[in-house]
C-alpha cells in the first residue's frame, strides 16, 4: 500500500491488490489510498477483518511492528500495466505468496516486474519456505530492491557484493540494497552506483523504505532505463545515478515527517529544484 500510494502521489496510474475488510481500518485505508490517486483492485473487499500493523518507535525514531494479518489475495486481477510491484508479508507467507507468484509468472510481454522482499522476520513461521518464495519471486523480477536487514537474515554472513550479485545471477536486470543513513547501492552485471542518504532531521523511519521503492520505480518509468529493462538491454549508469539519487531524496523526505508520508511529485520537484541551484 505504501508503495501505490507513494506512486500515486508521484503522478502514476495505480491499482492495488490486496485484502481489505469493511470495518473501521478498512474504510480508512481505501479513504487514504483514493486521497493519492489510487485505485483498489477488484476483489480486494473481503469479508474478513482488516489487517493491522501496531508501530513503536524507539527513541532514535526506528520503528517496529506487531502485525495482526489476515490476507489471501484469492482474487488476483490481471492487469496490463507497465509495471508490476510486489513484496513484503504477503509475498513469503501463506496463500497469497501462491498467487503473487502466479500472477508474475502469468505477467505479459513487456511488463516490468519487480520485487521487494520487505519482510519481518518476527511473522516468519518457516525460515526455509519463505526463503524459498522470496527466491522464486526474485527469480522472476527485473528489479529486486531490500533492506540491509533483509539482506542478512536472508544471507547471514554474505556481504552486500555477494548479495547483489547473487540476485543478478538469478535473472534481475537490476539489484539494489539500502542502508538506511549510510545511503543505497545498485548493480547490474556492467555498473555499480552508490548514493548518499540525503541530510535532513529524522522525525521517524516510518515508510522509508517505501518510499525509496516507489521514488525508485517513479524515475525509471519516466527514464530510458524502462525501455532498457524491457528489451532486457544494460542499464545506462548516468541514468541509474539520477534514478537512485531521486529514490533517496523520497525516503529522505519522509523520514522528515511522521510516518509513512511519501512526498507529492510537486514536493519532490520543489527538493530537487532547491538542491541543485
Amino acid at each position: 500500500m505504501n508503495v501505490a500510494v507513494g506512486l500515486g502521489r508521484l503522478g502514476h496510474d495505480v491499482l492495488l491488490q490486496t485484502d481489505i475488510g469493511d470495518d473501521e481500518h478498512g474504510r480508512l485505508i481505501a479513504e487514504h489510498v483514493a486521497a493519492s490517486g489510487v485505485q483498489l483492485a477488484a476483489g480486494s473487499h473481503t469479508d474478513a477483518q482488516t489487517s493491522s500493523a501496531t508501530v513503536v518507535l524507539d527513541e532514535s525514531g526506528d520503528a517496529n511492528y506487531e502485525f495482526q494479518l489476515n490476507c489471501t489475495l484469492q482474487s488476483m486481477a490481471s492487469t496490463q500495466a507497465a509495471l508490476f510491484h510486489s513484496g513484503s508479508v504477503a509475498a513469503f507467507q501463506g496463500p497469497s505468496a501462491a498467487r503473487i507468484h502466479e500472477a508474475f509468472e502469468a505477467s505479459p510481454a513487456g511488463q516490468i516486474l519487480s520485487f521487494d522482499p520487505n519482510l519481518r522476520a518476527e511473522l516468519v513461521e518457516d525460515r526455509a519456505e519463505s526463503v524459498k518464495q522470496i527466491e522464486k519471486l526474485a527469480g522472476l523480477a527485473d528489479i529486486v530492491k531490500l533492506s540491509d536487514e533483509d539482506a542478512l537474515w536472508l544471507y547471514p554472513g554474505w556481504d552486500a557484493d555477494r548479495i547483489l550479485a547473487h540476485f543478478l545471477d538469478r535473472g534481475a536486470s537490476l539489484a539494489v540494497i539500502t542502508f538506511g543513513a549510510r545511503g543505497a547501492e545498485a548493480r547490474t552485471k556492467h555498473t555499480e552506483v552508490m548514493v548518499p542518504s540525503i541530510s535532513v532531521r529524522t522525525e521517524d523511519t516510518v515508510g522509508a523504505g517505501d518510499a525509496f521503492m516507489a521514488g525508485l520505480l517513479h524515475a525509471i518509468l519516466d527514464s530510458s532505463l524502462a525501455q532498457s529493462l524491457r528489451d532486457g538491454t544494460e542499464l545506462d549508469s548516468v541514468e541509474l545515478e539520477k534514478v537512485m539519487q531521486i529514490a533517496s531524496v523520497c525516503a529522505g523526505i519522509t523520514v522528515s515527517r511522521a510516518g509513512a508520508n511519501p512526498p507529492t511529485l510537486d514536493e519532490l520537484n520543489q527538493f530537487l529544484s532547491t538542491t541543485t541551484r
